[in-house]
């Protein structure tokens, strides 16, 4: 596993914080971002590999997943940090809302979130690791190294019968500009509209009219050690798939090929749009940025 980005904060007074493991929060429930991701072809993993290496897999899974984030206060107390617990091929992430304190907002820890997940899924797209999963935002209750309730439940419906394919959803609900969507709901439809645009900036619409994360274009922006470039991150994205499409292919299962060309296709369109001069000078070279889906 060698490639790592991380986000750059524009300002100094900022601490990084790890994400915990479960934290009790009481009985009852509690307001929270939930998150459930799960390792695609985790089952043909387990079948071909040794433990050694499938542990070696999850440690990475478990690291990307867990990396320290940058916050600033109140976000850097422990209350407020979002806790992160692994399991086998999954991960269930939380971010929970303090509604007591006036000084956190759902729209700085939505911010926070989608961050955190593209980093995450990029991260592990780089390495070879393709991952899906969703997003939602409801009640939650945290107690006692359990996890359980209507949001916990809504993203694993998400992960499991909406993504399909190596993307992480985002509930509907949490895009709409409408009284529907429980952010509004929380800071008012003008600190929405505020800051709606940058947010939007790290999501897509598919054809299916579902809502995901559109990771590369920010993995690309993201802060890293400076002998790590930005078309670096395109270079390693693009052979890790092309390996996955390649093995895949010779593996002779369908089903995973399908999701693998999905992310190839995902990978060609988005280099082909936002990085359209990075492209013709690799074509000219006769180096294509693009995946070989076929």
């Amino acid at each position: 596993m060698k490639y790592e980005g991380k986000m750059k904060s524009k300002t100094d007074e900022v601490m990084e914080k790890r994400p915990t493991p479960l934290r009790n929060f009481g009985t009852e429930y509690i307001k929270a971002f939930v998150s459930f991701i799960d390792i695609l072809g985790f089952r043909q993993i387990v079948a071909d590999k040794r433990p050694k290496e499938i542990n070696t897999l999850l440690d990475a899974v478990g690291f990307f997943s867990s990396q320290p984030e940058i916050r600033r206060a109140p976000y850097s107390k422990t209350k407020n940090l979002p806790m992160v617990l692994q399991f086998s091929d999954s991960i269930i992430r939380i971010q929970p809302l303090d509604q007591s304190d006036e000084n956190i907002s759902a729209m700085d820890l939505f911010d926070g979130e989608l961050s955190s997940l593209l980093l995450a899924q990029g991260n592990l797209a780089c390495n070879g690791v393709l991952v899906r999963g969703g997003l939602t935002f409801g009640d939650v209750c945290v107690q006692n190294n359990r996890v359980f309730g209507p949001a916990f439940n809504k993203a694993y419906h998400l992960e499991s019968s909406l993504a399909r394919y190596p993307r992480i959803i985002v509930d509907e609900c949490l895009c709409a500009q409408n009284s529907c969507n429980p952010i509004i709901d929380l800071v008012g439809y003008h600190d929405w509209t505020s800051l709606a645009f940058h947010l939007y900036e790290y999501l897509e619409r598919y054809d299916d009219g579902q809502w995901g994360i559109n990771y590369l274009p920010h993995l690309f922006m993201a802060h890293r050690d400076q002998a790590i470039k930005g078309i670096d991150v395109l270079m390693a994205h693009r052979d890790r798939l092309q390996q996955l499409v390649n093995n895949t292919t010779t593996n002779g299962n369908a089903e995973a090929l399908i999701k693998v060309r999905w992310a190839a296709s995902y990978h060609n369109r988005i280099v082909t749009k936002c990085f359209k001069g990075l492209y013709e000078r690799h074509e000219e070279a006769e180096d294509s940025l693009l995946v070989s889906i076929d």
